[in-house]
C-alpha cells in the first residue's frame, strides 16, 4: 500500500495519475489501474476490456530554519521524481480481472550537503545531526480481481508484489566532548546509507455498492503491508583533524520500516453532468512507527585520541503515526460527451510526530487543491491533474537527538521550523475496447 507521496507519508496521492486532479478522492471514483491499490471492488464498475499508461511527476520541497539563531532558512535542492503507472483490465463472465505495474511511493528529499563547515556558518547546517538527504521508494506489481453479487454489489481483492529502496544520509558527532564542543563540525561523522528489500508483499480488499436505482455509490477498503526488511550497505567519512571511520570488513546495514494499516471508505454521487465525491482515509501505525534504527557491522569510528568504537546501530529518521486525511472532488461535463473538469480538495493530518520531524522524511500533513481536464473519444481517455499541497509551519520541541557512537547520546539536534509543499502533475491515457 502507498504509505503517501508526502501528502501523506510515505505514495502517489490516489494510487493513479487519474486521482491527482482530485485531490487523491479514489475510493469511490477510480476504476482503472489505481484501484489496485486503492480499492479493487471499483474494477467491477465496467465490464470492458482497457488499458492504461501514464506517469505522475512528483516535486517535493522543503524548508528548515534555525529557530535559535538569525540564519536563512536552508531549501530543498531535489529534484523531480518520474512515477509510472501501466495497467491492463478486462472481464471473464462476471469476474473483472486487473493487472498493473506502478511506482506506488516515491519520496525524496535533499537540503545543502556540508563540507567544510565555517564557524560563522554552524547554524545554518543545524540540519545536518536530524537529516541532509533521504528517499522512499515501492515499484509495485499487482494483480487483482474483482467480482459481482448481483446487481448492486461487488467485492475486490489485489496482491501486491513490491521493490522497495531507500536511502539516508545525515551526520553523526563522534567527540569526546573535551578538547571539542559538542556539536561543532570537528567532531562530525558523515555516514550515507543505502538498502533494498527487494519483495515486499502487500494486499488490499475492497467494496463496492452501486443500487442501479440510485445515483449514490459507496466504497471501502482494507489494505496491510508487513513491516519491510531492507539490506544494504553504509559508508562513512570522518572529518580533518577530527574522528576518522575505517572498514574492519565489508560494512553492511539493515533497516526494519513497519507499514500501517490503510482503511478507506467513501461516497460518490453520480450524476448526468455532474459527479461528486467524498473520501475519508486513515493509515492505522503498528507499535513502534514511530523510530526506526540502522543495524549495522564493520564500521569503526576513532577519535584523535585513539579511542575506537564500532558503530552497531544508528537511528534513522523514518518516523510514522496514525493519520487521517478527508478528500473531496466534483467532476463537472464542459462538453457533452467529450470534456470534463475536475477539481479536488484534501486535508491531511501530519504522518509524523511533531517531535520527530525531520528534513528528510519529515511528513507535515496539510492542505491539497488539485485540477484537472479528462477528454474521451473514440474509446481512448485523456487524464490531465495538476495538485499542490500546502504544508504549515510547525514547531515543536524535538525528541532527536546528536548520536554519539561512544556515549549514545551527546544532547539535543538544535530545533528548528518545518514548511513545505508538494507539486504533482499527472497525465494517463486509457484505450477501451468495447462499450460500457
Amino acid at each position: 500500500m502507498p504509505g503517501l507521496g508526502h501528502a501523506d507519508g510515505i505514495a502517489i496521492v490516489g494510487g493513479s495519475p487519474r486521482a491527482i486532479g482530485r485531490a487523491g478522492a479514489a475510493t469511490v471514483g477510480d476504476d482503472g489501474g489505481g484501484a489496485l491499490l486503492i480499492n479493487p471492488a471499483a474494477m467491477a464498475r465496467r465490464d470492458t476490456t482497457r488499458g492504461e499508461l501514464g506517469a505522475a511527476v512528483i516535486d517535493d520541497a522543503v524548508e528548515w530554519q534555525n529557530e535559535t539563531a538569525t540564519t536563512a532558512p536552508s531549501t530543498g535542492h531535489a529534484g523531480s521524481r518520474i512515477a509510472p503507472l501501466g495497467a491492463a483490465i478486462g472481464a471473464i463472465g462476471d469476474w473483472i480481472l486487473g493487472a498493473g505495474m506502478m511506482t506506488a511511493a516515491v519520496s525524496e528529499r535533499s537540503l545543502p550537503r556540508p563540507g567544510y563547515i565555517a564557524p560563522k556558518l554552524v547554524p545554518a547546517y543545524g540540519y545536518r545531526y536530524s537529516g541532509i538527504t533521504g528517499s522512499y521508494r515501492r515499484d509495485t506489481v499487482a494483480l487483482g480481481a474483482a467480482r459481482r453479487l448481483g446487481d448492486s454489489l461487488a467485492v475486490g481483492l489485489s496482491f501486491g508484489a513490491s521493490r522497495v529502496r531507500v536511502t539516508e544520509h545525515r551526520r553523526i558527532w563522534a567527540g569526546l566532548g573535551i578538547a571539542t564542543p559538542i556539536g561543532t563540525p570537528e567532531g562530525d561523522v558523515d555516514l550515507s546509507f543505502t538498502a533494498t528489500d527487494p519483495f515486499s508483499i502487500s494486499a488490499v480488499a475492497g467494496v463496492l455498492y452501486a443500487p442501479v436505482d440510485t445515483r449514490i455509490e459507496l466504497g471501502a477498503s482494507l489494505g496491510w503491508t508487513p513491516s519491510v526488511r531492507l539490506d544494504g550497505t553504509v559508508t562513512g567519512a570522518g572529518t580533518r583533524m577530527g574522528p576518522t571511520v575505517t572498514q574492519t570488513c565489508a560494512p553492511d546495514a539493515a533497516l526494519e520500516v513497519r507499514q500501517p494499516i490503510a482503511a478507506r471508505a467513501g461516497g460518490r454521487y453520480a450524476g448526468d453532468r455532474l459527479i461528486a465525491e467524498l473520501d475519508g482515509d486513515l493509515w492505522i501505525a503498528p507499535p513502534g512507527s514511530d523510530s526506526a534504527s540502522w543495524q549495522l557491522d564493520c564500521l569503526r569510528v576513532t577519535d584523535p585520541s585513539q579511542m575506537f568504537v564500532d558503530l552497531q546501530h544508528v537511528p534513522s529518521r523514518i518516523a510514522q503515526h496514525s493519520h487521517v486525511a478527508l478528500r473531496s472532488a466534483v467532476d463537472l461535463e464542459l462538453i457533452a460527451g467529450f470534456l470534463w473538469a475536475t477539481a479536488g480538495y484534501a486535508f491531511s493530518t501530519p504522518a509524523t510526530p511533531a517531535s520527530r520531524l525531520s528534513p528528510t522524511f519529515g511528513d507535515l500533513g496539510g492542505h491539497t487543491l488539485g485540477l484537472g481536464l479528462e477528454a474521451t473519444a473514440g474509446g481512448v481517455t485523456v487524464t490531465l491533474g495538476w495538485s499542490r499541497t500546502w504544508s504549515p509551519k510547525i514547531r515543536a520541541p524535538s525528541a532527536l537527538t546528536i548520536d554519539n557512537p561512544f556515549y549514545g547520546a551527546a544532547g539535543s539536534v538544535p530545533e528548528g521550523s518545518y514548511e513545505g509543499s508538494l507539486d504533482q502533475l499527472g497525465v494517463l491515457i486509457e484505450a477501451e475496447l468495447g462499450d460500457h
